[in-house]
């Protein structure tokens, strides 16, 4: 394996279960079988829709079938908006000068009105490739894996989708499921809604797996899916992480005065030893200030003693035995030629050169570091899809039973819920501008199915996701209980919709048992300056 082929593999997870992957192996789990089964599930999901969307419209429910298509087209729409209302920022080189604004804007509506076979062709690239790359080995291996990790604008409506349309599509046709007594509906539209549901909310969990600590991984070096398309954010990924490194032990034998001067010649340290006899008479040039590095930390530093009051001792400066130096109108002129201006330049001269190794010289610098996250190995990524997704599952059952008995109840809580992640996300913006205003009110409703760590990195994330995941699970023990003994509910779905939820909240503390105490990923210590 070369020398670039491990830079290229290094930046993905090199360990399966604390065990080394050799590259091939790491190309299956990293690249081939994640791609796979991320193209299953995509079809899946969009079958699964259109068949309840044309179920919908076969029962006579225009609304409900208009509904589910809008929901399937909602993360295209806010693809084509996001990247047509900048086309400096999504537009290659290559599109610049091959197609031109026209012909980019109507490949980008054929994008909206046939994303499915845009997001078909991007799987199937990537499955190309990473066959490919098993295929091949040394350099043509590292060109192939280059591509295949290569960001692409597509990857954005991957993410729109999951917050665009399968959590609402997952929220409204479970409020659709118990709707029994309203309408009539087959067993065949109970099934496929059901698989809808549960399509949803496996893309949501992926999701959330995926950017649940972006923004700390992203310190370690990772980039957004979509980064490279990105202008802003591309030069600025440039240029921050990858000159990011850990640290470090220098190596103390590289630059070393001490070592290099033993190494001269002696005719050299002669000249030396001529040079600082010069410079003991005469000094015709400022010091260099250097400033001491700091103390290490925990170093006790005993402080000077403190004087007696009343007892004040001066020292008397003494008294120079040199003669007071002439004044500037009775320096006679010395003639050209003669020894004293030769010893003088002479003099100039090895002031100035010792002045440039002086400046050569690396005055100490406080480093700083901040702490970055490695990514989860396949293991750990697995787990952590499960605990999201019972997570998410008990969620999304929750609310839209909850909704059914007591919908005012259920704003509220909500409401009270909102607020309280808007008030977070605003208290550790950094930058204030109209998108961060957006953007933190569309993070707060993604607060309150799952999180996710995008834009804002969490300061504390041990002592803020913790929190969270109590608040969250309190909210919905206390839903569910309200409504199975409070309510007057009558069917077969309450029953069983009720060990669903209490089933997958504890497989989903297990989970989160099971993860945090043996698969969470480590930290690095990463140099920012």
């Amino acid at each position: 394996m070369t020398n670039n082929l491990d830079s290229v593999c290094e930046k993905k997870s090199t360990r399966f279960l604390q065990i080394p992957l050799k590259s091939t192996e790491q190309i299956y789990l990293i690249f081939l079988i994640p791609t796979l089964i991320s193209c299953f599930v995509y079809i899946i999901h969009f079958s699964a829709d259109l068949v309840v969307a044309i179920q919908h419209f076969k029962e006579n429910n225009l609304v409900w079938g208009c509904c589910t298509i809008c929901f399937m087209y909602a993360p295209a729409i806010a693809y084509f908006m996001l990247t047509v209302s900048r086309p400096d920022w999504w537009m290659s080189n290559d599109d610049k000068l091959t197609k031109g604004m026209f012909c980019w804007f109507c490949l980008q509506l054929c994008q909206l009105i046939g994303f499915v076979f845009f997001s078909l062709y991007r799987y199937a690239g990537l499955i190309v490739l990473s066959i490919e790359a098993i295929i091949l080995s040394g350099k043509e291996r590292t060109e192939t894996l280059n591509i295949a990790a290569a960001p692409a604008a597509i990857e954005l409506y991957f993410f729109l989708q999951a917050w665009f349309q399968a959590v609402p599509q997952a929220l409204f046709q479970t409020h659709l499921l118990f709707r029994e007594s309203s309408f009539h509906q087959t067993h065949q539209s109970a099934v496929v809604k059901v698989l809808s549901i549960t399509i949803s909310i496996v893309i949501l969990a992926i999701q959330t797996t995926s950017f649940q600590r972006f923004e700390s991984q992203r310190i370690n070096g990772r980039k957004l899916p979509w980064a490279m398309w990105l202008k802003k954010y591309c030069i600025q990924e440039l240029c921050d992480f990858e000159e990011g490194t850990p640290l470090k032990l220098s190596d103390k034998k590289e630059n070393n005065p001490i070592d290099n001067s033993l190494e001269q010649p002696e005719s050299v340290k002669v000249q030396h030893k001529d040079k600082e006899q010069c410079d003991s008479h005469i000094s015709l040039d400022r010091q260099v200030s250097v400033t001491p590095p700091l103390p290490p930390k925990n170093v006790y530093i005993t402080p000077p003693p403190t004087p007696l009051r009343g007892i004040t001792t001066v020292t008397p400066l003494p008294i120079p035995d040199v003669p007071a130096p002439p004044r500037p109108d009775s320096i006679c002129i010395v003639p050209k030629n003669a020894e004293s201006e030769q010893l003088f330049t002479k003099v100039v001269s090895i002031a100035e050169r010792k002045n440039n190794t002086i400046q050569d010289l690396k005055v100490p610098q406080r480093r700083y570091s901040a702490k970055g996250l490695e990514e989860d190995d396949p293991v750990g990524k697995f787990l952590s899809f499960l605990w999201w997704f019972f997570f998410i599952l008990a969620r999304i059952l929750t609310i839209a039973i909850f909704y059914e008995f007591y919908p005012l109840y259920l704003s509220i809580v909500l409401g009270i819920h909102y607020g309280i992640m808007l008030i977070y996300l605003f208290y550790y913006t950094q930058y204030y501008d109209i998108i961060t205003f957006f953007l933190n009110l569309w993070l707060g409703l993604v607060y309150i199915v799952s999180l996710i760590e995008y834009r804002i990195k969490f300061k504390y994330a041990d002592k803020w996701v913790l929190p969270y995941y109590i608040f969250v699970l309190m909210q919905n023990t206390f839903l569910t209980l309200s409504w199975y003994f409070y309510a007057d509910w009558d069917g077969f779905w309450y029953s069983y919709i009720f060990l669903v939820i209490l089933g997958s909240m504890t497989l989903c503390v297990l989970s989160t048992i099971i993860y945090c105490a043996l698969l969470k990923p480590k930290k690095r210590r990463i140099y920012t300056s």
